[in-house]
Parts: structure tokens; C-alpha cells; sequence
């Protein structure tokens, strides 16, 4: 049958089917164990407990929102196999009942069934002789409820809750009135506990996806290894390589350069060097004062047909004079005049002007007195 009595809003469409073929045991499972694991020792708990193979009876999980689950279903195969293809949620008829914390619904079913909600967590349908019994060592078991529903008038069911002290209601609202919570269908989870889902099927046909790729994954995963494994060598023999270059270096520097005290930036050190190396060898050569020299071409440039463009002197390389002249020829005629004067003249670069003349780079060094 499907669910629509609609008591206090509009409920989903499910199918529901007699309490009485889906029986909801509690298992003592350990806390920490979880996912398949946790299923796989529920079915062999219940294979245990009664007596039965594997494949003669179905379990689902009562997971409606508790973690972890203690509660199962447990179904015949056949049943299971039948219900499999509806079209809505599959529910146990007892699921249907409004439930609160600490409220009993029972009421009586077409074919004169008691179907019985013990709160959220707890359900059951039965004859009414076998249901007596279970309410009576549910009683016992967890004690007296703070009312009992009654939907449908029971008046054995409401003598024996009389005699127990319980509250007796006809109505959600009528269990409210007592300052008890309110019950309501279809408010705890019930949805997620359709017995159409086998959750182990579920996990076998997603294993079945995920295997055929294993290989591949598997070998990329190799694949990258050996790559990662590659470049972990090549930049081990580039770092040996660069500290092999980095000692003979130092040493080289040491022997050569720095023969004492400590080698701080190799780079700064040895450009100080070759510095002071040019300057003494200049000096050596009779070089004389910057200021002397420049004067000393000035004179030579003032009586030419050159006009200065720009003078730099450098340590140890000269004095460089941009010169700009009316032709090549020209060029020759100053550096020659230079030359007379006492210079070692270089010609570094000389160019054609845009609009006429030559623009020449020249650089002057002292020569060594003869």
C-alpha cells in the first residue's frame, strides 16, 4: 500500500508493506567500526542469531540520522528481490506511525495486525497476541512511555496501558496538550531506510567501476615514480657537479687571488683583484694623473678640427674621448697628433653621422717612458 493519511502535513509517496515480513533487531556492534566492515559483521552477527545463510535473508541498516547504527532490518530474499523495481521508497507499514522521543504509537491494520512505533528507533507489526507480549517486555525493558497514541479506538490496548499508569491519546495534539512532545510521520530520518537499497550492492557495482581503471592508474602512478626518480638523479649530479666547479674555484681563487684571509663573495674579491692588478700596471707603465692627462689631450683636441663630445676617465683601462670630426680621414689626423704627443691612442669605434661627419671613440693610455 502507499502512504497518504496525511495527518499533519502532506507526506511522500512510499510504499508501505507489513511490519510483520521486516523484523528491526538491535545488534551489539562495536562503536569505531564503520562502512562495509561494520555490514559484513552485522551479517554474519544475524547469520549467527538466526540460523540462517547469508543468502536466505537480506539486511538493511535503520540508519535514519544516528551514527553509528546499532538497529537492522532483516528480510526474507525473496521479498527483497520483489520489491527491489518499485517505483517509491519501500518502508515497513510501523515506519509510517507519527513518532516522538518517549511516545508509543500503536494502531491496527486492515488485515488485524497491530503495527507499533516505540519512538524514533523502534518498531514493530505482529499479531495482536505476539504484540502484547512485545510491548510488555518493551515495558519492561525500557520503561513506561510518557503516553501512548492510540489513532485507532483499541479499548484492550487501552485497558492494559490504564492498568501500566500510561497516558492514553487519540490525537498528536492530544499528546502535545500533555506538555509531551508532538509526534510527527515522516520526521526522523525514516526516507533514508528504503529497503530498495542494499548499500553492499552498492559498493560492489562502484568496485566494479573503479577496478578496470586500477591498472592504468597503477602504472601512471609507476610511470610518474620513475620520471620523479629520473629528475631526482640528474639534479643530484648537477648539484655534485656545481660543488665539484664551486671547490675548484675557491682553490683557484685561494692559490691566485686571495692567498689569506677568508673568501667571503668570490665574485667582489676577484673584480677587486683584477683592479688593482690594472692600476699597478698602469702605474708601472708611467701613468700619469687623470686631471694631467685630460689636460694634456685637450690641448691636442682645442688646436684640431675636432669638437669634444665626451671624456671619461677608468682606472686602469684611460682616458676614452668622443670626438666628433668631419670625416674618417680626419680621425686618422688626431689620433696620429695623439699618438706624437706621447699617447697610446686605440680607435674603439667610429661611425657616420646622420647629416654629415664622423663620430669616433677614442682611448688614450700613457705610453711607458722609453
Amino acid at each position: 500500500m502507499t502512504a497518504g493519511s496525511g495527518h499533519d502535513r502532506e507526506e511522500p509517496q512510499v510504499t508501505l508493506v507489513s511490519g510483520a515480513e521486516v523484523a528491526l533487531l538491535t545488534l551489539d556492534l562495536p562503536a569505531r567500526l564503520r562502512g562495509q566492515a561494520r555490514e559484513q559483521v552485522a551479517l554474519r552477527m544475524l547469520s549467527d542469531r538466526l540460523g540462517l545463510g547469508p543468502g536466505e535473508f537480506a539486511m538493511r541498516p535503520f540508519a535514519n540520522g544516528s551514527a553509528p547504527w546499532t538497529r537492522v532490518f532483516v528480510v526474507a530474499r525473496p521479498l527483497i528481490d520483489a520489491w527491489r523495481d518499485g517505483p517509491t521508497p519501500v518502508l515497513p507499514d510501523y515506519l509510517a506511525l507519527p513518532a516522538a522521543s518517549g511516545i508509543w504509537c500503536v494502531t491496527e491494520t486492515d488485515d488485524g495486525m497491530l503495527c507499533a512505533r516505540l519512538g524514533p528507533d523502534d518498531g514493530f507489526a505482529a499479531v495482536p497476541s505476539v504484540a502484547m507480549l512485545q510491548l510488555t517486555r518493551a515495558l519492561a525493558r525500557d520503561g513506561a512511555p510518557g503516553a501512548l497514541l492510540l489513532p485507532h479506538r483499541l479499548p484492550a490496548l487501552a485497558d492494559w496501558a490504564d492498568r501500566q499508569g500510561i497516558p492514553v491519546a487519540t490525537t498528536p495534539d492530544a499528546v502535545a496538550a500533555l506538555g509531551l512532545p508532538r509526534p510527527h510521520d515522516f520526521a526522523h530520518g525514516e526516507l533514508a531506510c528504503d529497503l530498495r537499497r542494499d548499500p553492499l550492492a552498492a559498493r560492489s557495482r562502484l568496485e566494479r567501476q573503479v577496478l578496470p581503471w586500477r591498472w592504468p592508474v597503477l602504472a601512471a602512478a609507476l610511470a610518474m615514480a620513475l620520471w620523479a626518480g629520473a629528475q631526482y638523479l640528474a639534479i643530484d649530479r648537477l648539484d655534485r657537479a656545481r660543488a665539484g666547479i664551486d671547490s675548484t674555484t675557491r682553490a683557484l681563487v685561494r692559490e691566485q687571488v686571495v692567498p689569506s684571509g677568508p673568501i667571503l663573495d668570490m665574485r667582489v674579491q676577484v673584480a677587486r683583484a683584477l683592479a688593482d692588478a690594472r692600476a699597478a700596471q698602469a702605474m708601472q707603465r708611467g701613468a700619469e694623473d687623470p686631471v694631467a692627462l685630460t689636460a694634456r689631450a685637450a690641448g691636442i683636441v682645442a688646436v684640431s678640427d675636432a669638437r669634444p663630445r665626451d671624456i671619461a676617465w677608468a682606472s686602469g683601462e684611460g682616458l676614452t674621448l668622443v670626438l666628433l670630426l668631419p670625416d674618417f680621414a680626419a680621425t686618422d689626423r688626431i689620433a696620429a697628433q695623439l699618438g706624437d704627443a706621447g699617447f697610446a691612442v686605440a680607435i674603439t669605434e667610429s661611425l657616420a653621422r646622420e647629416g654629415g661627419g664622423v663620430r669616433s671613440t677614442l682611448l688614450l693610455q700613457p705610453e711607458a717612458p722609453r
